[in-house]
């Protein structure tokens, strides 16, 4: 229906009124000529409003005088109408086919990069490699190729484990996940043991090639052999054959984090005094307005990017950029013994986030309040469940 009435609209059309005691022989004269009406409304007794193509209107007047009806235009719609009423109007045409150009041509860049994701890639080494493949702020979307540019980072970056390019309006956005650095590949082909990665207690031990050496309950150190790829035949005339050790070895580990306990903590706030540097920007340009120097010493910023924005979708390519400075001053606070037990509880925990492997499984978590030289600390031990198996090469065939 929407595609039908498009049509129309670009051919243009008319509303008409046809009045008289014979109106159903004019429109049956209409279809019988294949002349197309719509929307056919009775309006009075003797009257009908209707919708007609411009051609079939033509067309009509023969039908209008066998009925003996009066046909009147009531309006024209369309676009022809719609052109014809500004064809004398040069200067506003021009404008509006010279805005409509405009507005196709900065639909049709990209104005803006974003790369998220990213922790050891830095940003600009990521910039500096999309520069180099023509890709930069004012760069053609057709000029793109996602799959490309995914492919070509991922070659470049060997600490990216997934790269996601996809362009949304005018943005670029860049999304991109690191993976662990993984232990060096051992060839099949090649001898090798299964040993310990770290100290623990032995859970269970599936050799899937090679001879275990461990059994449920063994407590083993770091580096020790745990799955052998030396298999001795008990007949000494066949001496001793080397293999590929492969296989899955849980264990319960241990992670220790102690952290002092403190008597007081620094609080910063703000004084209320701030400070704003401005600078104008397009694409990548940026050009900084005189501002003078920041009077504080103790600061912390807010940058505001005040760019024009059309129908708070598309974002303008230039604008105002607002370096907020606030002026911060230090209070120091005494804590009660619950707060400052709470607090280094909360700084243990954030160490212990970071070295705790992601696929390790905790399982048990203990607290440990001790003073030692007048000082009172706290150690937190959590107890894990993970895979300790870790190939090493062995010397011999």
């Amino acid at each position: 229906m929407f595609l039908i009435r498009l049509w129309h609209y670009l051919k243009g059309y008319v509303i008409i009124i046809v009045s008289g005691f014979a109106v159903e022989k004019f429109i049956n004269i209409c279809t019988r000529r294949q002349i197309l009406l719509w929307d056919i409304e009775r309006t009075g007794p003797a009257e009908v409003t209707m919708k007609m193509s411009i051609r079939g209107f033509k067309n009509a007047r023969s039908a209008a005088r066998k009925s003996g009806c009066r046909v009147r235009i009531k309006a024209k719609k369309g676009l022809p109408y719609l052109l014809s009423r500004y064809r004398k109007r040069k200067g506003f045409v021009a404008g509006l086919v010279a805005f409509a150009v405009l507005i196709y041509l900065m639909t049709s860049i990209i104005w803006s990069i974003e790369i998220t994701g990213n922790y050891n890639v830095s940003k600009e080494e990521l910039m500096k490699q999309l520069n180099e493949m023509g890709i930069f702020r004012g760069a053609s979307k057709r000029s793109i190729n996602p799959k490309y540019v995914a492919d070509k980072l991922m070659l470049e970056n060997r600490e990216l484990a997934w790269t996601g390019v996809e362009i949304k309006g005018t943005r670029l956005i860049i999304s991109v996940k690191e993976g662990i650095e993984p232990p060096p590949v051992i060839p099949t082909d090649q001898p090798c043991n299964v040993v310990a990665k770290k100290d623990g207690i032995i859970i269970s031990v599936r050799a899937k090639n090679g001879l275990a050496k461990v059994k449920e309950g063994d407590t083993v150190k770091k580096g020790q052999v745990l799955i052998s790829g030396v298999v001795e035949s008990i007949h000494p005339e066949f001496g001793t054959k080397y293999v590929h050790a492969l296989g899955e070895v849980l264990a319960r580990t241990w992670y220790e984090v102690k952290r002092e306990v403190p008597v007081k903590k620094i609080n910063r706030i703000r004084t209320g005094l701030e400070w704003n540097r401005y600078a104008v920007y397009f694409l990548d340009f940026k050009i900084r307005l005189p501002s003078g120097n920041n009077p504080f010493e103790l600061y912390e910023t807010n940058i505001l990017d005040k760019a024009p924005v059309i129908m708070n979708r598309f974002k303008l390519p230039f604008g105002l950029i607002i370096e907020k400075y606030y002026e911060l001053k230090e209070e120091e606070q005494v804590l009660e013994p619950e707060e400052a037990r709470e607090l280094a509880q909360k700084m243990a925990m954030d160490k212990l986030s970071e070295i705790v492997p992601k696929e390790a499984e905790v399982v048990d978590r203990q607290m440990q309040v001790f003073t030692s030289e007048g000082k009172e600390y706290l150690l937190v031990t959590v107890e894990c469940t993970e895979n300790i198996a870790m190939q090493q090469e062995i010397g011999g065939n």
